[in-house]
Order: structure tokens, then sequence, then C-alpha cells
């Protein structure tokens, strides 16, 4: 497995990363632990949970605790709730809070390394919620705060200050605006995943 930084965190987080969410779920508890395991033995230490469902929180927590936390990274989507409702999507301040705090709770893992909002639209994330989330940071219960998509108002979350990490899509013919605003994460020290 080969690895990389991640930001300017000191981090080391390796290639691929195990996203984990309603599909991987579905298994079973004994399978989505074994895949787990499993990757853990061929050296991933990076791990995503697409929603903050409590039960896959607890089985990503029961199974990444055998493992000394500092040298595992686990991010957390925020924004689609649960995950048990198609299309619902909750960028409030109590949703987010909420959200955070209960997988936090479920899972025992202390933090997550990132909290990545998913594609919030304009009109959709209130100032009331970037004040939830560092506040989340600056308790330690989130070390980074991340933000995901390919609109247009990414550049405007971008250029708030507000965020550590920008997720977007990427591929050699990607437009100008896509490369400007990977230009702009990187003058704010912002870590980028593709």
């Amino acid at each position: 497995m080969r690895y990389r930084p991640f930001g300017g965190t000191g981090a080391a987080v390796s290639n691929l990363t195990l996203s984990l969410g309603v599909e991987a779920l579905g298994r079973g508890r004994a399978a989505l632990s074994e895949l787990i395991f499993t990757a853990l033995e061929a050296g991933v230490n990076s791990y995503h949970l697409e929603n903050a469902d409590p039960a896959l929180a607890e089985i990503v927590g029961e199974a990444l605790g055998h493992v000394e936390r500092r040298l595992v990274c686990v991010g957390l989507t925020l924004g689609v709730g649960d995950g048990r409702k198609k299309g619902f999507r909750d960028f409030s301040a109590e949703g987010l809070s909420g959200s955070i705090d209960r997988a936090l709770h479920a899972s025992g893992l202390g933090w997550f390394d990132v909290a990545v909002l998913d594609e919030p639209a304009e009109d959709e994330l209130p100032q009331a919620s970037l004040i939830v989330l560092k506040a989340q940071r600056k308790a330690g219960h989130v070390r980074l705060l991340g933000v995901s998509g390919d609109a247009p108002v990414m550049d405007v979350y971008v250029s708030t200050g507000a965020f550590d990490v920008l997720y977007t899509p990427f591929h050699a013919n990607v437009e100008w605006r896509i490369r400007s605003r990977l230009r702009a994460a990187r003058e704010r020290d912002m870590a980028i995943f593709t």
C-alpha cells in the first residue's frame, strides 16, 4: 500500500479509502466487520462513512477499535442524514451537530478526522451551521472540516476559509473553473481529494 500526506496534519493516509454506507451495512454486521479487517490487513488506514447511521458507525468503531486510533483516518459525510431516507438532506445546525454526536457516540472512536459536507447548494448551508461545525472542531469531535462537490458554489465555500479539505471530481480534461478552484484551495492550504 502507498501512503500520502493528509494536508498539514502530519498524518499519512493510504492511497485507497474504504467508503462505507448503506450497501456495506446491508450485507450484515459480520460481513462489514470482515471487510474492514481485510482492508486493514491490506494496509488501508483511511475509512469514510457515507452517512451518520449509528448502526454503521458502531460496526466501524468496533472493527477499528483493535487499532491505535491515531493510526487510522476516519471521515464522515454530513448533510445526508443517516442514509435511511433517500434524498433527505439536512444542513441545519441541529442536524449537523446531532449527526456528529450520534455517530461519535455509537462508534466510540473519540473523534472524526474529517467531516465532509455533501455538495451543499448555495442556499442549504446557513451561517449557524458553520458556527456549529467550528465549535465541533474546537471541541475536538472533528479534526478537519471538508466540503465536496463540483458546482460553481464550491468557489464560495473554498474562499470562506472555513474548510480544511476539498473533495472534487477531477480528470485530464476538467474545465478551467475546477482547475482554478483547486489552485485557490492549495493557496489556502486545503487538503484536496479528487
